[in-house]
């Protein structure tokens, strides 16, 4: 079932009727091995079990995200021609299908290295950090999720996504040094929001790779929640076996092991973030000026 088709309903105590436009979700965080490509992999799991569409944007030069559902593939067919200022390709030969159906992807290979640049003088001079805008225009309106998979660190395609998305999604770990970097990305989605792209929102920092059994963590997270208050999903991803599994087989979590913690898990982070979405509209929403229409002069 499309997104567009899903009935109002009641996800975690909050009703929820899905927007007519596909979130356009920024997952990034400027430290490495904070679960940023991991949050990308189980939105499109749910979305494929939901019979919903995805589309997932690989912008780390790393490619993990397109090992994972496009094994093999460095055809200069990728992401890295939007980065290219003698390009101007379009955005239907940059979508790949993957073998799983309603999930699609604009991969990265290892062309998009030189190009994602870190002067910021240097991609402003070509208006690069604007690049994705027009492709997710155009793309958006076929799709249920957009997910914008980020490199950990504030270079020219993390900037663009930014730019671009809809929402930042912050995914951190439970210890000090997980959580270092959240405070710049959310800097610099401020500065992006009143320079680039008003509709930018931070949709929330969500644990990941957390491990129940140790206190530290469990201390670390209570100590999180405490700083970001609402902002924290309450929804923790843990460090589960079936997780790890599901990705080295190249298996989504929520159709292959249904019944499992992780698929459990995936499905309520995914709910929770349904929620979020509506919410921050329905604030947008009430903030906006009431527009009261000009009263004709009575005729003579």
């Amino acid at each position: 079932m499309s997104r567009k088709n899903l009935p109002t309903g009641v996800l975690g105590g909050i009703v929820v009727a899905m927007a007519d436009a596909a979130p356009v979700l920024v997952s990034l965080n400027h430290k490495g091995g904070t679960g940023k490509t991991h949050v990308a992999y189980l939105v499109a799991s749910v979305a494929h079990a939901r019979g919903q569409r995805c589309l997932l944007v690989d912008l780390d030069q790393q490619a993990n995200l397109t090992s994972s559902f496009l094994p093999g593939h460095t055809s200069p067919t990728g992401v890295e021609r939007l980065f290219d200022p003698s390009q101007e390709p379009s955005a239907e030969g940059l979508v790949h299908a993957t073998p799983y159906d309603g999930i699609d992807l604009i991969p990265a290979t290892p062309l998009l290295a030189p190009l994602d640049l870190s002067d910021q003088s240097a991609w402003q001079a070509h208006d690069l950090h604007l690049s994705l805008r027009g492709v997710f225009g155009e793309l958006r309106s076929r799709y249920d999720y957009v997910v914008l998979d980020c490199p950990p660190r504030l270079s020219l395609t993390s900037y663009a996504a930014l730019c671009a998305g809809s929402h930042l999604l912050v995914p951190l770990e439970a210890a000090d040094w997980g959580a270092r970097g959240t405070q710049a990305v959310v800097a610099t989605q401020r500065l992006v929001t009143r320079r680039h792209n008003p509709e930018l929102q931070l949709l929330g920092y969500v644990v990941s790779r957390f491990k129940r059994t140790r206190s530290y963590q469990q201390e670390y997270l209570a100590a999180l929640r405490g700083a970001f208050g609402r902002d924290a999903f309450w929804t923790v991803i843990p460090d589960l076996a079936e997780f790890e599994k599901a990705v080295t087989d190249r298996r989504l979590v929520s159709t292959s092991y249904p019944d499992s913690d992780a698929a459990h898990t995936a499905n309520t982070f995914l709910a929770e973030l349904d929620s979020r979405v509506e919410r921050l509209a329905r604030q947008r929403q009430n903030r906006r000026p009431e527009v009261v229409p000009e009263r004709r002069a009575a005729a003579v």
